[in-house]
């Protein structure tokens, strides 16, 4: 008898900037390195390079190893969000999930995951691998909002 559960991760973030400006760079594969942590080496698999369809290849780097792991995307509507799937590495699911929060924007990531180990693999998962995610997922958004706090930071000196 296997038991393995799903995990999921959720965290949000506010930006004041508005949804258009923050989607655009949130979703521009070629800035994801930039502020996600533990993720490098972006390359698009297939001619779409944005959108439904979107198929892309990357280095993940998770307790000090370096993971190939292809995504793609699924989902996606302009200023509202899109969902990840993995399709080679650990079998997982992300959502990136845009909302307009008054002038600002609210942007929500959400991560789903099985981990194949029957047995430990919860005990794993619960102790180990879901904190390290909870940590990775909650500095992503950071540098992310950060980001956009340089921005105006930039701006307010011009």
């Amino acid at each position: 008898m296997k038991i393995m559960k799903t995990t999921r991760i959720e965290n949000s973030v506010i930006i004041k900037k508005n949804i258009d400006e923050v989607f655009s760079y949130a979703s521009d594969w070629e800035k994801w390195s930039d502020w996600f942590e533990g993720v490098s080496d972006f390359k698009p698999m297939t001619e779409i390079k944005k959108g439904n369809g979107a198929h892309y290849t990357y280095k993940a780097n998770m307790m000090g190893l370096n993971v190939q792991v292809d995504t793609e995307i699924n989902n996606f509507v302009t200023n509202k969000g899109w969902i990840g799937k993995s399709t080679k590495g650990l079998p997982f699911k992300t959502q990136w999930v845009f909302e307009t929060n008054g002038e600002d924007t609210k942007f929500t990531y959400v991560l789903k995951y099985t981990l194949p180990i029957p047995l430990l693999g919860p005990l794993f998962d619960e102790f180990i691998l879901k904190p390290q995610w909870i940590k990775i997922i909650e500095k992503s958004l950071q540098n992310l909002n950060q980001k956009f706090s340089q921005l105006i930071k930039k701006l307010d000196y011009i």
